[in-house]
Parts: structure tokens; sequence; C-alpha cells
């Protein structure tokens, strides 16, 4: 069997590792000390905050059957949430998330989501090596060699996959791979996620809101109305991308405060009563909607790379990209098999 090296444990690594796993040898290499990419979570001092992906829907048959089994289990649950939409700093309408298009989260986290991912494939022979970063990747005779960001041997693979960010696969992959151009023409744009812990409830008429026709602030969501959340109050507002842009070098003091105090205008003087205010700066949060999707192979190198940003900044178009990628390497690898 083929070894492959799949760079990256979040929604597009772990399903690739998922769909390969009985027809190769996998290691998934990641250089956090945990699975999930953006689909995480932070605790800290009893409050819990899922400070990337705030949830996500489903309309790929293949991620529905894939949400349905964790359901079951236990480790998604639909978010049944009254959503605002607030134009600049006034509701303007409401409406609630309900069964007829179900938005769904991880449950007690987001993060449960990867975990779940994790504990399947672990079960079906697949290495996770965590605090391990990929610095470099060297041609050998017959393989590649993945070497670390200190210049040691990880290991030799004959498939290298990236699931990073597309500028992040662009500097790793060698310059002659078929579609560094495509790498190239990925803008990732950044976004400031900013955690409130309130000791009392945050008075609100609803769950979650997106925000639009406002500078800074794109979105608010009460963390701790999820179901399946701790009891302490917890609030995740998510800046505008090209703010974060324009923003991104300025001191952290500078932007929590400016955040928090655009907040106060929709939510009133409560929110300067946060006794926790965390902010976590995302490099690479969003990326626009590509018009054609295109799966990202070279078959010569035997190379490859997906994630959301080959379709659209959508956890769904992570786990697609990762699905018809690894179809066409399923073709590839079972006519090499023949």
């Amino acid at each position: 069997m083929k070894q492959i090296a799949i760079i990256g444990a979040g929604l597009s690594g772990l399903t690739l590792a998922t769909q390969l796993a009985d027809i190769a040898h996998i290691t998934v290499f990641e250089k956090h000390d945990h699975v999930s990419g953006r689909m995480a979570t932070r605790e800290h001092d009893g409050y819990v905050y899922d400070h990337g992906a705030q949830f996500f829907t489903a309309k790929h048959p293949a991620f529905q059957g894939l949400i349905d089994d964790m359901v079951t289990q236990g480790a998604v649950a639909r978010w049944e949430a009254k959503f605002a939409e607030i134009d600049g700093v006034y509701v303007k309408a409401y409406r609630d998330w309900d069964a007829s298009f179900p938005h769904y989260v991880g449950v007690p986290s987001m993060a449960s989501v990867g975990r779940w991912m994790e504990l399947q494939i672990k079960q079906r022979g697949v290495q996770i090596l965590f605090n391990t970063q990929v610095g470099a990747l060297r041609k050998t005779q017959d393989a590649w060699a993945l070497l670390g960001i200190g210049g040691q041997l990880l290991g030799h693979f004959d498939w290298v996959i990236t699931t990073t960010p597309a500028p992040q696969a662009a500097q790793l992959l060698p310059d002659n791979i078929n579609y560094l151009s495509t790498l190239n023409d990925v803008e990732m744009l950044p976004c400031y996620a900013l955690m409130l812990g309130f000791e009392q409830p945050i008075v609100r008429s609803w769950d979650v809101a997106h925000v639009a026709n406002h500078p800074t602030l794109s979105w608010i969501s009460v963390n701790s109305s999820k179901p399946q959340r701790h009891d302490r109050n917890s609030l995740v507002v998510m800046s505008r991308n090209l703010w974060a842009k324009e923003h991104f070098a300025a001191p952290e003091a500078w932007v929590m405060h400016a955040m928090m105090q655009d907040l106060s205008a929709i939510l009133g003087e409560q929110v300067f009563s946060a006794n926790q205010r965390i902010l976590k700066k995302w490099h690479f949060a969003n990326a626009p909607k590509i018009p054609t999707q295109q799966v990202l192979v070279d078959l010569k190198l035997q190379l490859a790379s997906c994630g959301d940003w080959c379709i659209s900044g959508r956890v769904e178009s992570a786990f697609v990209s990762a699905l018809q990628l690894a179809e066409a390497l399923r073709n590839e690898l079972h006519s090499e098999q023949i």
C-alpha cells in the first residue's frame, strides 16, 4: 500500500484520512496539539468559546450523512437559535433557525466534530502526529522526504497532500507543481475573534446576529446559547475581514477596545462589564467563493491540495473539497495497483 502524508488535521485533512484509510497507509501531520483547525474551541476559567466556525449547514448528501452519524452519537446537535439581522446597529429582522433548514454545532463544543472524526480514523489505523510542523519537502529518487522546522526527517512518502490555507501550501510546495498559479491566486482574508465572558446573563432579544453595513463587526454569537454549553455566559464577536486586514498590525489592546466600543452601540454598556476578554487573530479566516471548482492534484509529482478555499469559506466546503480529491486519488491509486 502507498504511504500518504496529509498535512493539517482540520476537517479536510480528517475527511481525506477517512476516505483513503482503506487503500493507503496514512500519516497526518498537525502543528498544534489538537485536531479541528478553524472548527476550534477555547476554554478558559470556566468559559467556553467557539472562536472559529460558528455553525455549519449541509446540502451535500455525503456531508449530511456524516452529520447524521455524529448527531446519533452525540457529537453534533441542531442549534435552534433566534437569529437577528442587524443593519448598522439596529435589528432589522428576526427569524428562528429550525428543522426546515438546520444549523448545526458540535456538542459540547465545536471542537467535538474533529475529536469524533479523530477517533474514527485512529480506529482505522491512521496515525496523527501532533505538535509536528512540516517545514519542507525534498524529492528523493522514489519518494518525498518530509522535514520538520528544524530540518529533522519526519518520514518518506509516496504522496503528500496539503490541507492548509492556500498561501501556506504555496510556500511549502515546489515551484514546478502544476497548480501553483491557482494557489497564488487565492486571497484568504484575516479576521479577529473577540471572546467575552460575563458573570451576569447578556440582555438581548436574539442568540446570534449577522451584522451588515458596519465598518468593524460582522457577526455576534451568544456562545452559551448553543446546545449543551456551560452555564457561564460567553459571547463571540467576529470582525469584518477587510477591517481585520486593514488593522492586522495594530496592537491587540487597540483592536479589542475598538471592537468592544462598536459592540456597545449594539448591546449597550453591559459589554464593558465583561470580566474576561480574549482576542484571537486568524491569519487565514475566509476565502471568496471560487467560480470554477477544481481538484488540485499533480499526478506526475504525486502532490495534491484541498481545503474550504477550493470552493468557498464554509465548513461544508472543506468536506466536499476533500471528498472530491479523495475520489480522484482513489481512482489513481487503484489504477497503480492493477
